[in-house]
């Protein structure tokens, strides 16, 4: 027998990732869930520097959900 579904199915949280979805973009900010400060940041993106990517940043807005 299969779990019971207890989310919605427009709104599934990914645990332990903030996952939010830059404007404009297909990037997901790749913190900690929960993580402060005003910027969201996805490491994984932008120029490489010293063999290292220096990721991408982009603003929190209010009332942002990981489902967006």
């Amino acid at each position: 027998m299969s779990p019971k579904r207890t989310a919605a199915a427009e709104h599934v949280e990914i645990p332990g990732i903030c996952f939010i979805r830059q404007p404009d973009g297909v990037r997901r900010c790749t913190l900690s869930a929960g993580h402060g400060g005003d910027k969201h940041r996805h490491f994984y993106s932008g120029e490489l520097r010293n063999g290292f990517r220096v990721g991408t940043s982009w603003p929190r807005r209010p009332g942002e959900t990981q489902a967006d």
